[in-house]
């Protein structure tokens, strides 16, 4: 049974604890203490001894509060110095306890082993901490600490070789591995290389066999090895009487020494390139175009030809060359103008008649632009030609014919009507264009004549017109008004005794007065007077007001941009008839209930849109139906706007209403308005 520490005087119990320390003595021995304790004593103090001293290691012991209480002599001579009684981190070289210090867990009870290098000496060291118990209760930890450094870098050693030899296998794996791949590649590589000959071989034979071109393989002495189908069809021989033959059986214009001279030049790396005429086993000649270049054919030295018959092209070409001497003939003796030139404007074709209108030899002209010799830059209404010529390069299409302005090498102007035909190549890309043309000059003067005589006769018309609506107004309806306002005085004076007779004089003032209305209208139908005096928008907008108002017509008339304008007298007469001539038009035809028109000036133009919700008719055929039916108005109307250089376009559809749409080119003249102030 153990002795609790109570069970022991304060003193007795501290030199028992120098005595488990220390070793003891006589003197510290208590003569009332029992021989069988220094006995014990002596005894685990000599164990104890025997053991530290037999242990080839290090051991201290410390506190829970890391006082050193026992240090062996390794440890001392480990340290450099006895420690006993301080700080355990202070005598293994730091200031504050390590943050690696285990002491809690070993007060705990724990006992644990590990390995560590000491801060001291650097070494390996296998640490063991274990509790001790004293006979007060504390606990103190028990450290051994032994040496395993070399054993350390023994296992570092062994591992590294270890290591190291791993490496060795492995390279001499990898190369063997390497070495096996390599070994498989090479293998299939020849495989592939076997495959792709007898594939080549297989290829070449296809081709040799189902080539068009007839292919004969002939050796040095002109003998025939080898020949495809081709070459059996061309020559008319089958295969088993083509081999064997030779080369000059084909062609009689060869002899062998010919032959001898042309294998050598063959085989010393020469080609050829010709065409020849072969003699066919039935008889005929045979046209071909050849090659021949060398071969090696089952080791021997040859000459492979490949030939190809070209009897159908010779005799095509032979065709086409008569085809081209007629179309030349044709081309030069047509009346009429033909020129052919690049995407570029550069001439490169002109037939006789031309180059005798134009004026130009064929070597002045051609290769010369169109600009530099036929086309003005300007025309003779000072309008540049280039943008026009542009526009018809990039869109050939919209100019099938048009009527150009041209000019003579002596300057003389003259108008040609051209028809127009790209030239294209097999990717429909334009490499030329044609033209084909008409001289229309002669017709381009006659439309002038005629456009200044109807121009000088719709003028005089109008002159007749003003001058007979003048004497409408100024006489028969002032002597129409005079002659009512006497009978209205006469029977004022002297009226009717009976109501017949006041009936027929109200009846014979009523009549007097339509006519009077009827002349006056007739008067403003021929000439309207507020042209002159309020203007061309306010008489319109009267005149439609006016017609509205008589024919229960709804009429939106709207003009714009005209104030600052002063048109020419001709331009406002014939702007009023064509508006006059549009709604007579929707009156007597259309049915419609209402009509909407557009006056508007934009430069440099003049427009004018007369739009009605009647029941339309078929524009494609309104000219033709006008005509047979004899009805003129809208036809009239083309008239008034081609005298006036200017455009007109008629749409309608049945039941859709119809629309004129007017375009009429202007000179601009604005007038400088007078400043107004209070002073004038």
């Amino acid at each position: 049974m153990r002795p609790t520490p109570g069970a022991y005087p304060a003193t007795a119990w501290e030199r028992l604890r120098q005595l488990l320390r220390k070793g003891p003595s006589v003197s510290d021995i208590d003569g009332t203490a029992s021989e069988t304790l220094l006995a014990i004593l002596e005894e685990n103090d000599r164990l104890f001894t025997a053991m530290v001293d037999a242990f080839d290691g290090m051991i201290y012991i410390c506190s829970a509060d890391y006082h050193i209480e026992y240090l062996n002599d390794r440890m001392i001579e480990h340290l450099g110095r006895d420690a006993t009684g301080d700080y355990c981190f202070r005598a293994f070289g730091r200031s504050t306890a390590c943050p690696w210090c285990i002491n809690h867990r070993i007060i705990k009870g724990e006992t644990i082993r590990w390995e560590v290098i000491s801060p001291i000496d650097k070494r390996w060291y296998l640490v063991v901490n274990a509790p001790i118990r004293h006979i007060d209760g504390t606990v103190s930890k028990y450290a051994m600490m032994t040496d395993i450094h070399d054993r350390k870098e023994n296992e570092q050693e062994l591992k590294n070789h270890r290591d190291h030899l791993e490496d060795l296998v492995k390279a001499r794996t990898a190369e063997l591995t390497f070495a096996n791949a390599q070994f498989r590649l090479e293998i299939e590589e020849r495989k592939e290389i076997e495959k792709t000959l007898r594939e080549s071989q297989e290829r070449y034979r296809s081709l040799f066999d189902g080539s068009k071109d007839g292919i004969i393989i002939s050796d040095a002495r002109g003998r025939i090895l080898d020949a495809n189908a081709a070459a059996t069809q061309l020559t008319g021989y089958d295969k088993q009487d083509l081999i064997h033959k030779l080369i000059y059986d084909l062609d009689n214009t060869i002899d062998q020494s010919a032959y001898q001279e042309y294998f050598k030049r063959i085989q010393s790396g020469e080609s050829f390139n010709s065409e020849i005429a072969l003699q066919h086993k039935n008889g005929p000649i045979i046209h071909a175009e050849f090659s021949s270049k060398k071969m090696t054919f089952a080791g021997i030295p040859c000459i492979h030809t490949t030939a190809r018959d070209i009897t159908s092209r010779r005799q095509a070409e032979a065709a086409l060359r008569q085809s081209e001497t007629n179309f030349r003939e044709l081309v030069q003796n047509a009346n009429s103008l033909i020129i052919r030139f690049d995407t570029e404007g550069k001439i490169k074709f002109v037939n006789e008649y031309a180059q005798e209108f134009f004026g130009y030899c064929e070597n002045e002209i051609v290769g010369r632009t169109l600009v530099e010799t036929i086309l003005p830059t300007v025309t003779s209404n000072g309008r540049s030609i280039v943008e026009e010529i542009s526009d018809f390069m990039l869109h050939p299409e919209q100019f099938k014919t048009n009527e150009l302005e041209n000019m003579r090498s002596n300057g003389e102007r003259v108008w040609v009507t051209w028809t127009n035909r790209p030239i294209l190549n097999e990717e429909g890309e334009t490499l030329e264009f044609l033209w084909v043309g008409v001289d229309v000059t002669e017709l381009k003067q006659t439309r002038r004549q005629i456009h200044t005589l109807t121009h000088e006769l719709i003028k005089a018309q109008e002159n007749e017109r003003y001058r007979i609506a003048r004497d409408l107004h100024d006489h028969i309806a002032q002597d129409l008004s005079s002659l009512k306002i006497r009978l209205q005085t006469l029977f004022s004076i002297n009226p009717p005794n009976n109501d017949d007779s006041r009936q027929q004089v109200s009846d014979i003032i009523a009549i007097l007065q339509r006519s009077i209305s009827d002349v006056r209208n007739l008067a403003y139908d021929l000439r309207p007077p507020g042209l002159d005096q309020l203007g061309l928008v306010r008489t319109l907008f009267l005149y439609c007001e006016d017609f509205a108002q008589n024919n229960n017509l709804k009429i939106d008339f709207i003009a714009a941009g005209l104030d600052d304008l002063n048109l020419d007298e001709d331009i406002q007469i014939n702007i009023y008839r064509l508006i006059q001539e549009a709604l007579h038009n929707v009156k007597k035809h259309a049915e419609a209930e209402g009509v909407t028109i557009r006056l508007v000036a934009s430069s440099p133009n003049l427009m004018l849109r007369i739009i009605d919700d009647g029941k339309g008719f078929d524009a494609k055929r309104w000219r033709a139906k006008s005509f047979k039916e004899k009805r003129m108005g809208l036809q009239s109307m083309v008239e008034r706007v081609n005298l006036l250089d200017g455009t007109i376009d008629i749409r309608s559809r049945i039941g859709k209403g119809a629309g004129i749409f007017i375009t009429i080119p202007i000179k601009e003249n604005y007038l400088e308005r007078e400043a107004t102030s209070s002073d004038y």
